[in-house]
């Protein structure tokens, strides 16, 4: 016969289904939620396994569920965030630059962009000292555009 003796039972295996789920889903689409939510349950019902009362233990896990939605969750998903950050290709597109050797369309040229020379083309010819923009990269050469308001 079931007794209240084997409530913290219950909630140790709701905790353990629960960051078993978290592993199946994936932490992508639950941020670890249910592996914080899924320990409370363990932590909650063994925490109450001598006491034998159902309340106490429904009392302490809600109380360790509440505790990380409110002040615990704000900082694990800032922890767990994935954080993008622009390299290689992405990092030069967009950003403008200086032309050093002109640039015409049968004739590629040199630009600045930053502290690095690059090699450069563009679908119009671009004059020494003329602001550029960098709009695509193929390969090593960028090409690059008159920023608006340019010469």
């Amino acid at each position: 016969m079931f007794t209240d003796a084997w409530v913290w039972l219950i909630f140790v295996i709701i905790g353990l289904v629960m960051v078993l789920l978290e592993l199946v889903i994936g932490v992508e689409t639950t941020g670890f939620d249910l592996v914080f939510l899924g320990s409370a349950f363990v932590l909650g019902g063994l925490v109450t396994w001598p006491a034998h009362s159902w309340v106490v233990t429904i009392v302490v896990t809600s109380v360790i569920c509440i505790a990380y939605i409110a002040i615990g969750r704000r900082y694990v998903h800032r922890w767990a965030a994935v954080r993008k950050s622009r390299t290689n290709i992405d990092a030069i597109m967009g950003r403008t630059g200086i032309v050093l050797r002109s640039i015409s369309r049968n004739a590629d040229g040199r630009v600045k962009v930053g502290s690095e020379d690059w090699k450069a083309r563009a679908t119009e010819d671009i004059e020494e000292g003329t602001e550029i923009v960098v709009t695509d990269v193929t390969g090593a050469t960028l090409i690059v555009e008159k920023t608006k308001g340019g010469q």
